[in-house]
């Protein structure tokens, strides 16, 4: 298979997992072991690699992860949140907890030691932990939704 053959194989994808089942069944026809070669191999890699880190193109050149915006869809109306894309990561702080359920219904796992939740698929334990800092500068970060505080002033008559 070529570059374009492989890249054909991922348009029209809607999301992380489906673009995780097309190269899982191309690693099995592509790997070296079962009759593929090293060349095709490396291509497949290159081109998964770089949806993961970039998001899925849609048709105009544009990037986006339909199954994160329907996620987000589902928390953007709860009050004093923040919700961060990184990557193909979905990061949430603020005032969760009386939405702890609702969270964990959607699939959000708690970071313990970010005291963030996060929603996506991490691919293993990372004995170096990394910022928040860290990930948003190698992944780039968006902002969806800032905390959303509302003051109350008192007035003399």
């Amino acid at each position: 298979m070529t570059e374009i053959d492989i890249r054909a194989e991922f348009l029209g994808i809607s999301g992380i997992n489906e673009a995780k089942k097309i190269y899982k069944n191309l690693a099995r026809k592509l790997h070296p072991d079962v009759g593929g070669s090293d060349e095709e191999f490396k291509i497949l890699n290159e081109v998964y690699n770089f949806i993961l880190e970039h998001g899925i193109p849609d048709g105009d050149g544009s990037e986006f992860d339909l199954e994160l915006e329907k996620v987000i869809s589902k928390i953007l109306h709860y009050e004093n949140l923040v919700i961060e894309v990184v990557g193909s990561w979905i990061w949430l702080s603020g005032e969760t907890k009386a939405i702890k359920e609702i969270l964990k219904e959607l699939k959000f796992k708690w970071a313990s030691k970010k005291k963030m939740w996060y929603y996506g698929e991490m691919k293993g334990k990372n004995p170096k932990q990394k910022s928040m800092d860290d990930i948003k500068a190698k992944y780039g970060c968006q902002t969806v939704k800032s905390r959303v505080s509302k003051k109350v002033t008192g007035r003399v008559a």
